[in-house]
């Protein structure tokens, strides 16, 4: 009976907190919470599901009410690991509550396991709710006007207790603009500019730019901070007005001047990028600075960035760490994301990439795409944090779905690396038609090498060739000698590798090089074609050095050297190219340029063979046949000369 009690109690708490909820107009919280407790037994999941949403409320509304200004992302996971805000909720008790209703709720699969937690988690809500309904009821009876107080007060406290609450009933904004018309044609500054605020929001009466632009300037000619500043706004955005970013400079200064932080920010904006006013970098830093000092996040943000470049400011990264980090903590995802840079970049600080995944990860949560890409690139590589594709995928898919072509690019190339050429398809499609050229490059391959769709690559290339890629230039030379789309040029091929091999593309000097040898599309030229085999040759490339080699060999636009030509050719035997072997035992069989060895002519004559190449079959045979270099064997010697009559080919 005990048991039965306990849970009648609770569920009375819980209503009874439901109604006083309610009544302080948090309507959302009130139905999430109404919902967590129906749902605790029958439900568990959605019971779950909804305590998540009450604590997201809270910390919410807390965070309003604590920090004075509204978070950019109602994220329980960023707003429980900023540092600022998290010093602010006392006891701590409460706050570990938090942390643990957050875990449970997050982290529940079983249903039988979900019920018993949803209880639990109800009774750990119940009293952050408690606590929550405590401090906001003691907050705003300290901001109730005392018998003396004067309007200027009393609007003070509608404007931050019912103008920016975004939850408040229809009923309360028009009771509110009732109110504030009717003191705002007496001429109270702060009525006409909250009446503005409500036909600037649409809120309790019909959205309406102009009369917002009314009040502003009625409560403006009073010298009213925050009507100047909206003024401000209205010209710099073209709402109501025609778009004045001189009209937008003089009422930001004029709020500026007054203290208005984000006046300020947007004064500095405005002198950053040269809008109404001409470009001065150190006049956006010296309000930025003013900005920065009362809490602008923004403001911090971009003063960082001011302090990274060393525009309008000396240049110091440990400047620019300072104000990303001021401007982190206090939950600005731009902040984070940059603030994660510099620790993955190692920018005035030690290089760090478990705290650069730790900033990255909050500004994600906060739907910052770049932060999204930089995560989903360190799950990729395991710095940082456990190397985990699935993570990387599932972050590379949200940038990518928000237009991060990088990401998109990625991906592309994730899925190829599995093998699903259809999903890589559609990502280098996507990346590739937003003007990423090494997309549309890999794009152009997967059709060459995978789809064997040739015509499909040609316009991939060319666009990336046109922009200067050298390996597109390469590729798009081999497509014109190859037929694709039916067109046979040799002349293009010439151009593109021409291209190519002024960016030291070695494969594009090797083909130009046969072309000139043989004179194909280009007046044919021995010592051009020398030239260009052996600039491939001396950086590793195997086909030219077999080539060069063998222009020495057969004395073609040089006085025949087989010394000369054996140095070619058994660098590019050494690296396995099968022509070169058979040349090089050709050479050991009859001592030109190289000692006369029958034992060596057969292990290569063997490793060419092995490759298929049919006339080394066909001399190793000839050497088993004869017992020269080999043990005399007529059952090898058959089974290498049968093979090469199979296999007649060059």
């Amino acid at each position: 009976m005990k048991e039965v009690r306990t849970i009648v109690r609770q569920e009375e708490i819980l209503q009874d907190q439901c109604k006083k909820v309610r009544a302080l107009s948090f309507l959302n919280l009130a139905e999430n919470l109404q919902d967590a407790n129906a749902f605790a037994i029958s439900k568990p999941a959605l019971s779950l599901h909804k305590s998540l949403l009450v604590l997201e409320e809270i910390l919410y509304e807390i965070y309003k009410l604590e920090m004075q200004v509204e978070p950019r992302v109602k994220s329980v996971h960023s707003l429980l690991n900023q540092r600022n805000f998290v010093a602010k909720i006392h006891p701590r008790r409460i706050y570990l509550l938090m942390n643990l209703v957050n875990k449970m709720a997050s982290s529940q699969s079983n249903e039988v396991v979900e019920a018993k937690a949803a209880k639990i988690v109800l009774d750990y809500l119940s009293d952050i709710v408690e606590w929550f309904l405590k401090r906001y009821d003691r907050s705003f009876k300290a901001k109730l006007p005392s018998k003396n107080s004067n309007f200027e007060d009393l609007t003070s406290i509608l404007n931050g207790n019912i103008l920016h609450q975004e939850h408040q009933s229809v009923e309360a904004y028009k009771n509110s603009a009732d109110w504030f018309e009717m003191t705002a044609k007496q001429g109270n500054p702060s009525a006409q500019y909250n009446l503005g605020v409500l036909y600037n929001h649409g809120r309790g009466v019909k959205k309406d730019y102009i009369l917002a632009r009314k009040w502003y300037e009625r409560a403006a000619e009073q010298k009213d901070v925050n009507a100047l500043y909206s003024l401000g706004v209205l010209y710099h955005l073209g709402q109501g007005v025609s778009q004045d970013y001189e009209k937008a400079a003089h009422y930001y200064k004029e709020a500026a001047n007054l203290g208005n932080a984000d006046a300020q920010y947007n004064l500095g904006v405005l002198f950053n990028q040269g809008l109404g006013v001409p470009v001065d970098f150190f006049e956006a830093a010296k309000w930025y600075i003013s900005a920065a000092n009362q809490g602008n996040t923004s403001a911090q943000n971009n003063l960082g960035f001011l302090y990274h470049n060393g525009t309008g400011v000396e240049q110091s990264y440990e400047e620019a760490m300072t104000y990303f980090e001021m401007a982190a903590l206090a939950g600005d995802a731009s902040a984070q994301y940059n603030l994660g840079y510099m620790y993955l970049k190692g920018r005035g600080i030690t290089q760090n990439f478990e705290e650069a995944a730790r900033w990255f990860h909050m500004a994600a949560l906060q739907d910052h795409t770049n932060a999204e890409f930089q995560l989903a690139m360190l799950y990729n590589t395991g710095q940082g944090i456990a190397q985990d594709q699935v993570e990387a995928i599932k972050w590379f898919k949200l940038a990518a779905h928000s237009g991060h072509t990088n990401a998109q690019y990625c991906l592309g190339l994730l899925y190829q690396k599995e093998k699903d050429i259809a999903l890589a398809e559609k990502w280098l499609q996507l990346a590739a038609s937003h003007g990423h050229i090494s997309a549309g490059f890999e794009l152009g391959r997967m059709y060459v090498y995978q789809l064997e769709q040739s015509d499909k690559a040609l316009p991939y290339f060319k666009k990336a060739a046109e922009k200067g890629y050298a390996d597109a230039q390469y590729e798009l030379g081999l497509l014109y000698v190859n037929e694709a789309g039916g067109t046979l040029n040799y002349r293009e091929a010439a151009k593109w590798w021409r291209a190519a091999t002024d960016q030291s593309h070695i494969h594009a000097e090797y083909q130009l090089g046969l072309l000139y040898e043989q004179g194909l599309g280009i007046e044919q030229d021995l010592e051009e074609a020398r030239r260009c085999y052996r600039l491939a040759a001396i950086q590793g490339h195997a086909g030219a050095q077999y080539q060069l080699g063998n222009l020495f060999d057969k004395g073609k636009g040089v006085e025949q050297d087989y010394t000369e030509a054996a140095k070619w050719i058994e660098q590019a035997a050494a690296q396995g190219h099968a022509k070169a072997r058979y040349q090089l035992a050709q050479m050991h069989c009859h001592g030109q340029g190289v000692p006369k060895d029958f034992v060596k002519a057969a292990q290569l004559y063997r490793l060419a063979a092995n490759q298929g190449h049919q006339k080394a079959q066909f001399q190793l045979g000839m050497l088993y046949k004869k017992g020269l270099g080999v043990a005399q064997d007529y059952n090898e010697a058959t089974k290498w000369l049968k093979m090469s009559l199979e296999n007649i080919k060059e």
